[in-house]
This record gives C-alpha cells, structure tokens and sequence, in this order.
C-alpha cells in the first residue's frame, strides 16, 4: 500500500512539472533589419541614411550599443537623435523595438559594400546580453560629368576657406611651433560632410595633428545656414634651415554651377635659426595629436648664470648671517659714534656760538664762546681768555674787554661781532701753527 502511494505521488509531481514547463513563457527572442535609404544609387556627395531596427518579443532593459563602424572614401555619423520606438506584428508574434539611422556621405562614385557589424542589446526576460549582426548591404554612388578624376567629391553650394597661421612671423629658433590651421564653411551643408583638408609631413618638420572641430551654422526662422570644419597641426623644427609648408588645394563641386571649383590656399616659408640653448623636455607625442596646450620652455645662458649667482648669493647670506648681522651692528654703532663727536665737535659749537653772538645776549653769548674754546683744545683746557693771543689784534682785545666787563659788572664796550668773529679764526690759526712748531713729527725710524 506504501509503494503504492509512492508511485501515485511521483505521478503527480511529474504532471505538475510537466504543467508548468508548457505554460512558462518562451525565450525571448530578437531580430535586426538594416535598409538604405535612399535605396537606389545617389550621386556622391549625398547624404544617405543607413536605417537599423531591433526587435525583440519581450522589451529592451537598457539602450542597444550603436557602434560605430567606417566605410572607405566615405564619411559616417551617427547623429544624436532619440530612438523611433517600434510596435508590429510579424507572423502572428508580435515585436517591440528602436530604430535609428547612421548618416553616410560618399565622396567617391563607386560601389560600397557595407560590412555587417554587431550591435548588443538587452532584451527583458533574460539576465544575458545578446549581440546581433546586421546584413551586408551595398550602395551604388555615380558622378556627376566633369568630376571624374577628383581627390574628393564634395557638393555644395558655396565653400570659402581661410588659412590662419600662429605665430606669424617667419623667422623661428629651433625647437619653436608654427600652427597651420584651415577653416572651410560650407553653405547649406551640414559640417559633418565637408572632407578633411591634407595637412601632411614637411621634411625637417615634426607634426603633430590637432582633432578637427566642427559645427553647423543655424538661425531662427532659415534653418542650416551653413557648416564649418576646423583642421589644425602644429609643425615644430628640429634642427635649422629654411622650411615651406606646401600650397593646400580644396577640391569641390559647385551644385549651382554644376562645375568643378578649386581654392588654393599660399604655402608659407620661414626660417629656423639655431639656439643654443635646448628645450628642458620634449613634449609628449599623444599630448600634442589630442590639441593640448603646450609651451616649449627654454632657459637662455645668461639667465642660467644669474639664476646661479643668485642661488648662491642666498646660500652665502644664510650662511655667514651671524657674520653679516654683527657687522651690521658695529656699522650702526660706528655711525653712532661719527654722529656724536661731530655734535662734540668745534664745528657744532662754532655755529651756536656765532647765531648766539649775533643777537647781542652777552649772558648766552660768553658761555658758548668757553663752550667753543674747550672744543677747539686750540686755548687750553680749560681754555681761559688769557691763552688768546692779542698781539696786534684789535678784536681779539676788544673781545676780551668785553667779557671782562661783564664779570666786573660795568658797561661793556660796544662790539662788533663780525670784526670778534674774524679775530677768533685768524687766533685760533696761529695758535694752531705754533703749538705745530713746537712739537714737529717725530724723526723716521733707522733699522
């Protein structure tokens, strides 16, 4: 009876299991479609549009990746639009999905075979990507008559092309840039389909490519106006000579005209001389092809030795500070002392005692006169009236009158101080040739 039961119980689990396997939801499944449109051959130059849809049974959990791919002689995009969202049925099974389309511009008249290339999405129901495969297609392009033969087939209505180069003058050193950039702008035609412009090697020249920039030129109301397309490269020299940057020729088709135009931009030559000095480093390669600002750094002899002399300069002032300071105190002290016996000196005095004298007040006037007499170390000291000599001197005696007459307490002559003035130089000068005579220089020592 318990086998029996056991049996039964397996029958039941298997139905069960069974039951839900054919009721579970399938797999997801997914799909991809790839059209040109337009489809037949187009003249070069046009714009075509490479539409991808993707499709899946369930939904997409995050955006499909667009890769995108290159075509030779041709230029492709993929413009940053938004998505078509996509909803039919097909066989009965209905299909969710995105579109978008690649923009492809040949500038050749030749047959093009479109590779397939993979694209990733992520379809709902499932934890793992899947990748899918667009087919082959091909694209018929013709030329119109009169542009066989061209580098590159460009249709426009208009292009102007202008030649700017940095710096300007032509005499260089060795290891400066020059900067050749070219700018064309299209009319009515969007930046991305204007071809490069061939900015190739120069003998004796490193190149370093900078990325073109584009953009398109649009106004309210018009619309595209026009596009505009930037390429620029950075020459520098290596060694000295005469250089010339070639002449650059811009092919291109006038769609008025229904002609061949072609702009021919001047070749530029210069010079570079050779420096003695060299660059600190040599500027990395994948820094100059991406555009990044640079600067050559050259440092010239003469700055080198001054920037030496001055680092040494500084190292011997640190060094020998407690040297420089102490000479500096004793400089500050030394002028100290200058100043003070020069405020001591017979000078100082003289001058006091000739602005006192003048004002006529004999009880200022007689202590600067002993002031001025004890400075000078010509009378004594301490210098007394008696140590001026009068012989002969009527203003020396009326001087010494005077002050007489004052400690006595009686009228003092009358006295011209011009005339005391001139009696005191002329006194003090023989006094001083006297006592030079009495005591001459000493004999020179014999050995």
């Amino acid at each position: 009876m318990t086998a029996v039961f056991v049996r039964l119980l397996l029958i039941v689990t298997w139905l069960g299991s069974a039951s839900a396997a054919a009721f579970a939801d399938p797999a997801p499944q997914t799909r991809v479609r790839a059209h040109l449109e337009p489809a037949g051959p187009v003249v070069a130059g046009s714009e075509v549009k490479l539409v991808v849809d993707l499709l899946t049974t369930t939904w997409f959990t995050e955006a499909p990746n667009w890769p995108l791919f290159t075509v030779a002689d041709a230029i492709v995009s993929l413009p940053d639009e938004q998505a078509d969202n996509l909803s039919e049925e097909i066989d009965g099974v209905h299909w969710f999905g995105v579109s978008r389309a690649y923009r492809i511009a040949p500038q050749a008249g030749k047959t093009y075979d479109i590779a397939p290339f993979a694209i990733t999405v992520y379809p709902g129901g499932t934890n793992t990507p899947v990748q899918v495969m667009t087919p082959a297609l091909k694209l018929v392009t013709t030329l119109p008559p009169g542009a066989q033969g061209m580098t590159s087939f460009f249709p426009t209505s208009g292009l102007t092309a202008t030649q700017k180069i940095e710096p300007p003058k032509q005499q260089l050193r060795v290891g400066d840039s020059i900067t050749r950039t070219i700018t064309q702008s299209a009319a009515g035609t969007e930046s991305m389909l204007i071809p490069p412009v061939s900015l190739g090697e120069v003998d004796g020249l490193k190149r370093y490519a900078r990325p073109s920039t584009t953009r398109n030129i649009v106004r309210d109301r018009v619309g595209l106006v026009a596009g505009e397309r930037t390429d620029s490269v950075t020459y520098i020299a290596d060694h000295n000579g005469r250089f010339k940057l070639p002449p650059v020729t811009i092919e291109w088709w006038n769609t008025a005209t229904q002609k061949r135009e072609t702009i021919v931009l001047p070749g530029v030559t210069f010079s570079a001389a050779a420096a003695h000095e060299k660059p600190l480093f040599d500027i990395p390669v994948d820094a100059m092809s991406q555009g990044f600002p640079h600067r050559i750094i050259v440092i010239h002899s003469r700055q080198l030795i001054a920037g030496f002399a001055i680092v040494l300069g500084l190292i011997g002032v640190v060094w020998a500070r407690v040297r420089i300071a102490t000479f500096l105190r004793r400089m500050r002290m030394g002028a100290s002392e200058v100043h003070k016996r020069y405020l001591e000196g017979d000078a100082v005095a003289w001058r006091r005692l000739c602005a006192i004298a003048r004002q006529g007040d004999w009880r200022r006037t007689i202590p600067a006169l002993y002031r001025w007499m004890d400075r000078t170390r010509d009378f004594g000291h301490p210098a007394r009236l008696a140590s001026i000599p009068r012989a002969d001197d009527a203003g020396v005696a009326e001087l010494v009158e005077a002050v007489t007459a004052h400690y006595a307490g009686t009228a003092a002559p009358d006295l011209r101080w011009e005339d005391a003035e001139t009696a005191l130089r002329q006194a003090g000068k023989r006094t001083r040739l006297q006592r030079e005579e009495m005591c001459p220089l000493p004999p020179l020592n014999n050995y």
